[in-house]
């Protein structure tokens, strides 16, 4: 009887972690809601301050959907806030050549600041977290040294930050990055390589071309979000994109993704953990938080999400 008795508590024991795993992301975002939707006395989900956290979540939501990808993979970039920047500041300087050069220019740059990192990381078989952490140094220095300061571009091109014109944008990119990850061949052999690089080259798979498109992907649609944000304030400058990064990291694994990656990598968990943390941001925001007091509330949701949703078992070092 003791032992049906520990059996049976095991079992709830196991249950109850595999139901926080599996609805961490909705359970997250739920209390989320209504916490500050009780703070701010409703004035959270104003139609105001919708069009405030719209704002927040189109930036880090278009990148956590490209960052699934290299969560599944196992692996962390730390560069796309630096990519943020230096694209938003290649295509000021494109303006001055012409205006129609702006977008090609952005996304160009994370494209190829992306596949260099991809490079490093699939061919030179440097450590991601470190190769990244690096290509964000270089990359910051870059913008620093090329800009001087800060370059503008015509106010015209504000048309482009309506909000019709990011929802239609989001809508795209989700659907394609949808498709991507979880009925292309492409989606499954990240999530493959991210359980075990050894057993999926035995079966077939090219790991090193694998990781290389992951970086390269995330490098484009960070160059995508860094002409949003040169549109918005019409401005580039050496802060552009500061701390992006954490924003990115804090919503995926808010939404109970896990740094060992894999199989259990969820591409859902990027879109509503990016929905959680834009609405974290809006309502700490909107009770008078200080910016240095939500730096530390973020990091500590940061340690609670990492210690719920990583899989200590099928982890070996975070890479």
């Amino acid at each position: 009887m003791a032992k049906e008795s520990a059996v049976t508590t095991g079992k709830k024991k196991v249950n109850i972690r595999e139901i926080l795993f599996n609805y961490f992301s909705f359970i997250g975002l739920i209390l989320v809601l209504v916490l500050f939707e009780i703070l701010t006395k409703g004035l959270l989900l104003g139609k105001r301050n919708l069009i405030n956290i719209f704002n927040n979540f189109f930036s880090i939501g278009l990148c956590a959907m490209a960052y699934a990808f290299i969560m599944a993979l196992g692996e962390l970039d730390l560069s796309v806030g630096a990519i943020v920047g230096f694209s938003a500041a290649m295509g000021a300087f494109a303006s001055n050549i012409n205006v129609g050069l702006i977008l090609p220019a952005a996304v160009l740059t994370g494209l190829a600041i992306g596949s260099v990192s991809g490079f490093a990381v699939a061919k030179l078989n440097v450590e991601s977290f470190i190769g990244t952490l690096a290509m964000s140094f270089v990359v910051r220095g870059m913008t620093t040294w090329l800009l001087n300061g800060s370059t503008g571009i015509p106010i015209a091109m504000r048309a482009f930050d309506k909000n019709l014109v990011k929802i239609l944008t989001f809508l795209v990119v989700l659907i394609v990055f949808y498709f991507l990850y979880e009925h292309c061949a492409y989606g499954k052999h990240c999530r493959a390589v991210g359980a075990s690089a050894e057993a999926a080259r035995q079966s077939g798979i090219r790991v090193e071309r694998v990781r290389f498109l992951g970086f390269a992907l995330c490098g484009m649609i960070c160059g995508l979000i860094g002409f949003f944000t040169l549109v918005r304030a019409c401005t580039a400058s050496s802060k552009t994109g500061d701390a992006f990064e954490f924003d990115v990291l804090l919503a995926v694994l808010f939404g109970g993704m896990p740094l060992s990656g894999g199989w259990v990598v969820r591409f859902r968990s990027a879109v509503v953990g990016s929905i959680a943390m834009a609405i974290l941001k809006s309502g700490m925001s909107l009770i008078g938080i200080d910016g240095l007091v939500q730096q530390i509330v973020q990091g500590g949701i940061l340690i609670i999400a990492v210690a719920l949703s990583f899989d200590r078992k099928n982890a070996g070092v975070i890479k």
